[in-house]
């Protein structure tokens, strides 16, 4: 879809020559499109989402989908932003097609399940992504919650709605008495939001409210991930390990030495040796032909030796980056290069479901590689045609992988460090391992499958603000031999560039993770009808769980509370991560609960920001007063203690932070996050 235009044909050929073509009849999105897939069996269902409110700063474009428009490979459901299923019959689809929605959503994507009386048959085999254990209906007389400016939409008969329990995690939005009405839950990477209702059911579908009340349903469940829009297309998230992959060992610069003897071989002949030979026959003018043949002849002796030195074969090379999910199943990529040692035409094929496609560098004076593609179920081949000799070609590919393990942690804090063991529970041999708390980084030398490591790293909570960060973490994660004296030469540094807004990520604040790198393929290759001996370097990444300590206390992570924005008096431009706004104010409602549950704190960390490095004025609500107070009286360097928290949290565990500015221009504001450190109280 990338790749089409106004002018796209289809055409065949034979021998070169065109036997028929025709015109291609699509459309392409721009990248920053809100994309909305829908399977229900209205295919009217859920059209009023495309006349939401303007909040996202994205067009958007509801899409009605039949069973047979879905794939059966979880990256092409990548084209979409958001998935809703209503009333839906999932055993309509078959098995490969329900199993790349699963794969989908727990590798990052955004899923809206609904249904009311059919929700049981419209769930169906992936019931354990919903936050809700869907057990039976039930009949709502009312509807409090759902409203929009203030009014509820008015009932004239019954609504049914499904009912059940709400799982572990799961955070209810709306309800209506005991009933929860929506419910937004995670599955792996990815989120879930539960309704009860049918979507298409009146008088809900014909509300005049309903766009107004979505757009405040949506932001809740999904929070910031619907107005990411992220690099417009699939291969601008491939450049590192482009590039990276371009660094074959086995096409190595051929020994200088060794050009460097036959160099002299050369000029010791044609010189005295040759002089003195010639003189003594008294041919001197023979110099005139054999210098210069010996010269063709030595020239094409050294470019024959450094040829062989490359070798004589295709050399294939793939450079890739793995991110587990926590359930068994990895989000990998890998861009694979091929060096060709002749011109001619090559066929790379890349195995296994997913997505494939050729990789174009588009740089200055290059001509646009020509290349066909065709892509089945289980592997994709790449034809590339007129290759220069001694020239590269490249294949991006995206998969999900279902076998890819895990990494099972017995981690807690305790005494001012973290300590315990990680168990690798995958299929990769690494090596050059790190474990990443913050700032504190602690080496591995190797870790096999089915083996453990022993993890002891002194623990500061200040530590892992961002702004503490002197130096990039994602250089601490590369080995020192990988190191170069040029910024960004090895492979190791390409790849770990991609590791560097991850970890700088604020809502990744107080996680701990594991890396470590691999020299296994990620994915099979073969070049026509023959396999390859392939060179592989791929970063595995995963997030690391960690238990209370003995006496219940833990670290909650930012990523464990959701911030919402409560109230504004300011012109309000939303970057996803924060806002740049006008003169005035803004303020922030963060949940510190977890799960729903209240937390015995012990110490409650804030990180604030700013982008362009904007001082704002900061209040902290007290609740007990009814009043802001000043910042700097309620947080020390950025640190509430326990004994003073309950004066600042709700009722409900939420914790009210309002900033103000009076600069003449917009200033950004990111959005604050904060760590816990406490223990769940028991009910």
């Amino acid at each position: 879809g990338e790749m089409i235009r106004t002018s796209t044909k289809v055409s065949f050929l034979q021998e070169g020559e065109p036997l028929a073509q025709t015109p291609v009849n699509g459309r392409s999105y721009r990248g920053d499109f809100l994309m909305i897939g829908v399977l229900a069996h209205d295919s009217n269902t859920a059209n009023f989402l495309s006349l939401l409110p303007d909040s996202f700063h994205r067009d958007i474009k509801v899409l009605p989908m039949k069973a047979e428009q879905v794939p059966e490979t979880a990256v092409l459901l990548n084209m979409l932003d958001l998935l809703v299923l209503n009333n839906f019959p999932l055993d309509a689809l078959n098995g490969q097609q329900r199993e790349a929605i699963r794969q989908w959503t727990q590798t990052g994507g955004n899923l809206v399940i609904a249904g009311g009386a059919q929700f049981s048959k419209t769930v169906g085999t992936l019931a354990d992504l919903s936050p809700v254990d869907s057990r039976d209906v039930a009949a709502v007389q009312r509807l409090t919650e759902i409203q929009a400016e203030g009014k509820a939409p008015a009932l004239n008969a019954p609504l049914t709605v499904s009912t059940g329990e709400v799982k572990g995690g799961g955070r209810v939005l709306y309800r209506e008495g005991e009933i929860p009405l929506m419910v937004a839950g995670e599955a792996g990477k990815g989120k879930v939001l539960y309704v009860a209702y049918d979507l298409a059911a009146e008088p809900l579908a014909s509300w005049s409210g309903n766009t107004v009340f979505w757009q405040e349903a949506l932001s809740r469940a999904f929070g910031s991930s619907l107005r990411e829009t992220g690099p417009s297309f699939f291969l601008e998230r491939m450049w590192d390990l482009s590039e990276a992959s371009e660094r074959i060992p086995a096409l190595k610069m051929p020994s200088v030495g060794w050009f460097a003897l036959i160099f002299g071989i050369y000029a010791l002949v044609a010189g005295p040796v040759l002089f003195y030979i010639l003189r003594a026959g008294r041919k001197q003018s023979y110099m005139w032909g054999i210098v210069p043949a010996l010269a063709i002849v030595t020239g094409v002796g050294m470019f024959s030796f450094g040829a062989l030195q490359r070798g004589t074969g295709v050399l294939v090379h793939q450079a890739g980056f793995v991110e587990l999910t926590g359930n068994g199943q990895a989000d990998a990529r890998a861009v694979t290069a091929m060096f060709v040692p002749t011109g001619g035409d090559y066929e790379l094929t890349i195995h296994g479901p997913g997505q494939t496609q050729p990789y174009q560098d588009n740089r200055y004076g290059m001509t646009e590689p020509q290349a066909w593609a065709r892509l089945d179920a289980n592997q994709a081949e790449i034809r590339f045609h007129d290759v220069e000799f001694w020239s590269m070609r490249k294949a991006a590919t995206q998969q999900v992988l279902s076998d890819a393990g895990d990494f099972a942690s017995d981690l807690a804090y305790a005494n001012g460090t973290l300590v315990g063991t990680v168990t690798n529970n995958t299929k990769y041999s690494l090596r050059d391992v790190r474990v990443v708390s913050g700032t504190q980084v602690q080496e591995f030398a190797r870790m096999a499958p089915g083996e453990s490591i022993k993890v002891n790293i002194s623990f500061q909570p200040s530590g892992l603000f961002p702004n503490n960060r002197r130096h990039p973490i994602a250089g601490r994660i590369v080995p020192q031999t990988g190191q170069s004296r040029m910024m960004r030469e090895s492979r190791e540094e390409m790849i770990a560039q991609m590791m560097e807004q991850k970890l700088m990520d604020v809502s990744t604040m107080g996680n701990v993770m594991i890396t470590g790198w691999t020299d296994q393929p990620l994915f099979d290759a073969s070049v026509g009808e023959e396999p390859v001996q392939l060179d592989a370097i791929a970063l595995v990444t995963s997030p690391l769980a960690v238990k209370p300590s003995q006496d219940g206390l833990s670290l909650y992570p930012a990523s464990s509370f959701n911030v919402v924005m409560s109230d504004n008096t300011s012109d309000l431009e939303d970057t996803g991560d924060g806002y740049y706004m006008s003169p005035g104010e803004i303020t922030f409602d963060i949940d510190v609960t977890l799960d729903g549950k209240r937390l015995e704190i012990h110490n409650l960390y804030l990180y604030t920001w700013s982008s362009d490095g904007a001082s704002f004025g900061k209040q902290v609500y007290n609740w007990r007063k009814q009043a802001y107070e000043p910042y700097e009286d309620v947080f020390a360097s950025g640190v509430l203690k326990g004994g003073q928290a309950a004066s600042y949290l709700s009722p409900d565990g939420v914790l009210r932070i309002k900033f103000a500015h009076h600069f003449p221009d917009k200033r950004h504001i990111g959005k604050p996050s904060v760590m816990v450190e406490g223990k769940v109280i028991t009910p």
